[in-house]
């Protein structure tokens, strides 16, 4: 499967709180657990009870998501993705 944002892509995240609901689905940004200074850009794959999040890239050939790095906490979250912006979309008939 293609990733959804091409390496390069700009978006808009809108900032999270502890009020913010996460659902599975939603794109975000977040801290890598085992690199903290590396931001990401993936999907909420899975949350479990404990609220430990676990993150899948749209490309699991070739992603770095939680099956290597593990799960992360919700302080890691930094924003959900509203849309990008650049590449433009492909125009859909």
């Amino acid at each position: 499967m293609a990733p959804r944002l091409p390496s390069g892509s700009r978006i808009v995240a809108r900032s999270i709180d502890d009020a913010t609901r996460l659902r599975v689905g939603d794109v975000v940004v977040a801290r890598r657990p085992d690199r903290p200074e590396l931001e990401i850009v993936k999907r909420i794959q899975a949350i479990d009870a404990c609220g430990a999040i676990f993150l899948a890239g749209d490309n699991p050939a070739s992603s770095t998501d939680s099956r290597q790095f593990g799960a992360v906490m919700r302080h890691h979250i930094l924003a959900r993705v509203g849309w990008r912006y650049w590449p433009l979309p492909p125009i859909r008939p």
